[in-house]
């Protein structure tokens, strides 16, 4: 008997939380065109040699978080997969970047950023 009312307790209380996080605010996962627009904006400030401050206090602000960007590496060109995989409210999006590390060597690499419009824009790089 003790066990059934743990296990019904303890069922109780996972869909309770369930409902609490999918109820909050009836916020939905992020629109795939405006995260795909949102990630663009950022990438193409970085390609056109801006930075992440410069995205920052742009209109609208985008909020960045990129080690290679951060550390001085230049971006030449990018692609954008066509797989997306949402993470809570948030998406993944798979993307391949040409870069020029500091030292002028050619870099390429396949990444992850995870993808926030609301309740602000955010682009971060999600490790692998």
């Amino acid at each position: 008997m003790r066990r059934a009312f743990r296990s019904l307790a303890g069922t109780a209380l996972t869909a309770l939380a369930v409902a609490a996080i999918a109820g909050c605010g009836g916020q939905q996962p992020a629109n795939p065109d405006q995260a795909r627009a949102t990630l663009a904006t950022a990438l193409d400030a970085w390609r056109d040699g801006r930075t992440i401050d410069d995205v920052t206090g742009g209109s609208p602000p985008i909020v960045v978080a990129d080690p290679s960007w951060k550390a001085g590496y230049k971006l030449s060109r990018y692609e954008v997969a066509e797989a997306t995989r949402t993470a809570g409210f948030d998406l993944k999006i798979p993307v391949e970047l040409w870069l020029e590390n500091p030292q002028g060597k050619p870099v390429r690499e396949k990444v992850k950023y995870t993808v926030s419009v609301r309740p602000s824009r955010t682009v971060i790089r999600a490790p692998l």
